[in-house]
């Protein structure tokens, strides 16, 4: 059960039976007093709510009714209950519970405890409800139930017409709430959060040094990742335009996120990955009884900068080896168009196969390349023998680097996290809690 719980329901405005409802549920909600008493008949109209969270059981009281408001002046139950029953528009009612062990510890064990938290949230409050502030009205009354004191409210907009409440918008009710309440504990989980992460910047580093090395010395983890990148850079040859992941289609998207995945198995990269969503999951658990499910590396939005550093490396490698089989041929060839060299090449001139070779796998055309590099190795050109016997070597090594780099990239994403040294646990956490 999680430890915070926010409900909002909601009256529409504009019905008779709704100003019934909500007038009898302000008084009741102010003026309750003494055992807990079943509800009046007529609880489900408009005008009991106002009477039950003024009236119920516990409501503590703060004259003749328990009701306040972000005023210092004391509330008028009379007029309280005429404005909110007469009023056009939708009416929420939102109940905001604790556990008495919480309440108790943290102090919102009574109602001006309330009232200081209510009146400080009340700008969260009426952005999520998407009701300017200066339309804004809320009142409220603290029930100290046995194991469940909570609060309840009347919110609305005093023109009648602004206010409209989305599960995003209760959403950041529900978390806003749950950071000020559990504010001094959230800030106990920051500063052990930044401890671990802390060790985690020393082990990533040091993690990334290995794998670095591993990918160098030809680490079969290692291999797929090259591999998927590899035919990354050939497929992204042949797209214009901007080559980042928001502009790819479909499979090349496929293809970015299978390297970002294949990156991810890494075990280390797993292991830092899991402990930055438990970090998470540390603080969510605060007012959420379930977690969000834990989404692969490449469909988590805090990571999804990975997926235009796989691009650049897999474009630098695209470009790496294009420069490397144009570069020495690219002056030779310039008063010579390809026809010639296919001429020349035909006729067995070894050195127009060996330029020929090169300028077709500098287009992406390896067989045919290789067939003509091939062709002038043996016939003793030692440019093509070189060139054939060290193809895969450049080619590889550049795989291997753009791999490696991928690593560093990854690696940074996690360390980017840590608050900037020197400036402490407090600013990280200040951020979080504002967040």
């Amino acid at each position: 059960m999680p430890r915070l719980i926010v409900k909002i329901p909601y009256t529409k405005g504009r019905a008779r039976k709704t100003s019934a409802h909500l007038k009898n549920y302000v008084r009741y909600m102010a003026t309750r007093e003494g055992a807990e008493k079943p509800l009046p008949p007529n609880f489900r109209q408009k005008e009991n709510y106002t009477r039950y969270i003024a009236n119920r059981p516990r409501a503590e009281q703060v004259s003749d009714h328990a009701l306040f408001s972000s005023t210092d002046e004391p509330v008028v139950l009379s007029q309280t209950v005429k404005e909110v029953a007469n009023h056009p528009g939708n009416v929420w009612k939102p109940i905001i519970s604790l556990r008495r062990e919480d309440a108790e510890r943290l102090g919102y064990n009574n109602a001006q405890a309330w009232k200081n938290l209510l009146t400080s949230f009340s700008v969260e409050m009426a952005q999520a409800m998407k009701i300017p502030l200066e339309q804004f009205r809320w009142y409220a009354a603290f029930h100290d139930e046995g194991h469940h004191p909570h609060v309840h409210m009347v919110c609305y907009s005093a023109d009648g017409k602004s206010g409209f409440l989305t599960n995003e918008g209760l959403a950041k009710i529900k978390s806003g709430l749950a950071k000020e309440i559990f504010r001094q504990e959230l800030t106990e989980i920051y500063s052990r959060q930044t401890q671990r992460r802390d060790s985690l910047t020393a082990e990533t580093k040091n993690v990334l040094e290995q794998l670095v090395q591993r990918i160098q010395d030809g680490d079969p983890e290692s291999e797929r990742a090259g591999q998927l990148l590899l035919r990354l850079a050939e497929k992204l040859k042949t797209v214009g335009g901007k080559k980042q992941y928001g502009y790819l289609k479909a499979p090349l998207k496929d293809l970015v996120d299978e390297v970002v995945e294949e990156l991810a198995n890494a075990p280390q990269i797993t292991e830092a990955y899991g402990l930055w969503c438990k970090l998470r999951e540390d603080v969510l658990r605060t007012y959420r009884d379930a977690m969000p499910e834990r989404l692969p590396l490449s469909q988590q939005k805090e990571f999804k900068q990975v997926k235009n550093l796989v691009i650049r490396e897999a474009v630098r490698l695209g470009e790496y080896l294009g420069y490397f089989s144009l570069g020495e041929i690219e002056e030779e060839t310039m008063q010579e168009e390809k026809e010639n060299l296919q001429v020349s090449a035909e006729r067995s001139n070894s050195y127009a196969q060996y330029a020929l070779g090169k300028l077709l796998l500098a287009r992406g055309d390896k067989e045919k390349g290789v067939h003509w590099l091939t062709a002038a190795a043996e016939q003793g050109n030692i440019y093509a023998q070189y060139f054939l016997l060290h193809l895969d070597d450049f080619r590889n090594q550049l795989v291997r680097q753009g791999v490696a780099r991928l690593f560093h990239h990854l690696g940074n994403l996690f360390l980017e996290q840590l608050p900037p040294a020197g400036q402490g646990v407090k600013m990280g956490t200040d951020h979080k809690l504002r967040g």
